[in-house]
């Protein structure tokens, strides 16, 4: 993964040619990932920057506005006005900051909407369907993800915690790998649940969820995360 570091844009001496040729970098690994439906960590990580350029931009207006003023004319009127100037212009530090800012957010926007809309079409594309009997509070369980053309069933642990704003689903989910397993006509979702239940008495009324896809989408970059997202939102 092609990160941008969290000072990228003040790191060093500032050069606006040298921080475009980076972020264009940046930006081109990120879009070779979405091509290839590998949405995280790219995607958070994208969501990130672009908020923290756009705060930026703020600051700085709010800085500028901030600067000691000068009359600069009287305007009789009427009304009568006064007209102030800034003491103090933008430098060419903050010139060239207002360059690049200019540069990157726009294309910032665009990228981040692409990842967004191909998230949605994953996950809409994707059924998470609850296994047998919930618990009234299914706040940990298990989770069976499978590819339809596939025997293989990846088994993990999930546990929601406490609201989150800044996940999607608003809850954070934990998810720990158990096992895989074959899906047969003998060896059911079902099954694996009873299974499971025998062997972990920790978990004596565990909630459990298939997730199945037609399509062999990335499991860590993008099954996943949408399956917590999904986990958070149904639980």
């Amino acid at each position: 993964m092609t990160t941008l570091p969290a000072d990228w844009l003040t790191h060093g001496l500032l050069d606006a040619e040298y921080q475009k040729y980076v972020i264009l970098a940046y930006l081109q690994a990120v879009q070779q990932n979405f091509s290839a439906d590998k949405l995280c960590p790219d995607l958070p990580d994208l969501r990130q920057r672009y908020a923290e350029s756009q705060q930026f931009l703020t600051n700085k207006g709010s800085l500028s506005a901030a600067f000691p003023k000068k009359i600069s004319h009287v305007n009789p009127g009427p009304p009568p006005r006064i007209e102030y100037r800034p003491e103090q212009t933008d430098t060419g530090y903050l010139a060239d900051v207002d360059d690049i800012l200019s540069f990157v957010l726009p294309r910032f926007g665009k990228l981040l909407g692409q990842g967004h809309q191909r998230w949605a079409d994953i996950a809409g594309s994707l059924a998470l369907e609850p296994v047998g009997l919930q618990p009234l509070r299914p706040d940990e369980g298990y989770l069976f993800l499978h590819v339809s053309n596939q025997a293989e069933t990846r088994i993990y642990q999930f546990t929601l915690t406490l609201y989150a704003d800044h996940e999607p689903g608003g809850r954070w989910v934990k998810v720990q790998f158990v096992e895989s397993t074959r899906r047969s006509l003998a060896n059911t979702f079902e099954n694996m649940k009873l299974a499971l239940l025998r062997r972990n008495r920790q978990l004596p009324n565990p909630a459990a969820f298939a997730l199945e896809t037609r399509q062999n989408y990335p499991v860590e970059e993008t099954l996943l995360p949408i399956a917590k997202s999904l986990l958070a939102t149904v639980c």
